[in-house]
């Protein structure tokens, strides 16, 4: 299930095509799935959706963000992938692409991706501790103080209290 449409996504951040969003969108729930489910493995999202527009749409918001934010940690891991010589294709991985090459005392260049600065997204496609605590920041951002339709804040871990079912 997915807590936004690409519609929705589209309205909040750039256009992006189906399959990508399908993809992305689908990781960007289970990650949401994941920092809200509890010890006692109720989902609060799937069972307890926010009713309140706000909440539901801070709901919204947050998967939309997350989705960007995979989009581009996939961006920046192709951008390394190019910077090391390599192209991703449709067959996988090509080879290192060579952009000059001389005789003589032999010197073989290779292209780079030519990015000298390094952004969020960058230390996220290098490291997975990185991107973990990256995408979880958002979730605590995004859905601090919010509760579920019974009432119960969607960040709570402990034993779903048995008297809100």
């Amino acid at each position: 299930m997915s807590y936004i449409a690409l519609s929705e996504y589209n309205k909040l951040y750039d256009h992006m095509e189906e399959s990508l969003f399908n993809r992305l969108a689908f990781d960007a729930c289970r990650i949401l799935d994941i920092h809200t489910t509890g010890i006692d493995n109720v989902k609060k999202l799937k069972k307890y959706f926010p009713t309140d527009e706000d909440d539901a749409a801070a709901v919204k918001h947050c998967v939309a963000k997350l989705i960007y934010t995979l989009d581009q940690i996939n961006k920046a891991e192709a951008t390394a992938l190019e910077g090391r010589g390599y192209e991703a294709t449709e067959q996988g991985i090509r080879g290192k692409v060579i952009s000059s090459m001389s005789s003589g005392s032999e010197s073989i260049s290779y292209t780079t991706g030519g990015n000298a600065s390094a952004t969020v997204y960058d230390a996220a496609a290098k490291d997975k501790t990185a991107r973990d605590k990256l995408l979880a920041e958002i979730v605590w951002e995004y859905l601090s103080g919010i509760p579920d339709a019974n009432g119960v804040g969607l960040l709570f871990m402990g034993m779903y209290p048995r008297w809100r079912l």
